[in-house]
C-alpha cells in the first residue's frame, strides 16, 4: 500500500522516462535590387534535448544559432566621388534555453502536438563590411558591434509526425521575448523543421 501511494503522489518515480533528441534547421534566401544580386539570407539551426520525467511532460534544453546576412550590391553615392560599392551586414544570435515541454498526445500517436515555454539567454553579435570607392581607390571597412547579452522568455509549439516507433520528423514555432516583454512576442519568431529521435 505504501508503495502504491508513492507512485500515485510521485508519478515520476513510477515512470521509467525517456529522452527526445531533436535537430532542426531552416533557411530562407531572397534576391532583390536593380541587378537582382543583393540578397537577404536567414538561417536557423537548433539542437534540443527533452527529458520526459512524466509521460507527457519534459524538461527541455535547447541550443540555437540564428544567422541573418544582408548583402547589398547596388552602388550608393555618398556625395562627391565617394560611392559605397557594396555592403554586407551579418548578425549572429545564439540562444540557450531551458523550459517545460508538454505533449498534447501520446508519444505513440501518429501526430504529436506540443507546447513549450521557459527561460532563454540570448547573445547577439553584429558585423558590417563596407566597400567604398573614392574615384581612384577601393577600400574595405569593417565595423563590429560589441556582444550583447539579454535575458528572455520564450513560448512555442511543435508537431511531431511519427515515422517509426522511435523516429519522426517535426516542425516547430518559437517566439522569443527579450526581457519577457509580451508586447514583443511577434518581433522575434522562428520556424524550423527537422528530425526527432526517442530513446
Amino acid at each position: 500500500m505504501k508503495g502504491l501511494l508513492i507512485v500515485l503522489f510521485f508519478p515520476c518515480l513510477g515512470f521509467a522516462g525517456y529522452v527526445d533528441l531533436s535537430a532542426n534547421v531552416w533557411q530562407n534566401r531572397q534576391l532583390y535590387g536593380a541587378t537582382n544580386t543583393s540578397s537577404n539570407l536567414s538561417q536557423t539551426y537548433s539542437v534540443g534535448w527533452a527529458w520526459f520525467m512524466w509521460p507527457k511532460t519534459a524538461l527541455e534544453l535547447m541550443g540555437q544559432r540564428q544567422r541573418s546576412l544582408i548583402t547589398e550590391n547596388d552602388p550608393v553615392s555618398l556625395g562627391g566621388s565617394d560611392v559605397v560599392v557594396s555592403s554586407r551586414n551579418e548578425v549572429l544570435t545564439d540562444t540557450l534555453s531551458v523550459g517545460i515541454k508538454q505533449n498534447l498526445a501520446s508519444t505513440q500517436a501518429s501526430i504529436v502536438p506540443a507546447i513549450t515555454f521557459g527561460y532563454a539567454k540570448q547573445i547577439l553579435q553584429g558585423k558590417t563590411r563596407y566597400v567604398v570607392n573614392d574615384g581612384t581607390t577601393t577600400t574595405s571597412y569593417v565595423l563590429e558591434e560589441e556582444s550583447n547579452d539579454q535575458d528572455s522568455c520564450f513560448v512555442g509549439g511543435s508537431l511531431r509526425f511519427k515515422i517509426t516507433q522511435f523516429f519522426g520528423i517535426m516542425s516547430s514555432f518559437r517566439s522569443i521575448m527579450p526581457k519577457c516583454d509580451t508586447q514583443k512576442m511577434s518581433d522575434n519568431t522562428q520556424l524550423t523543421a527537422g528530425i526527432s529521435w526517442i530513446f
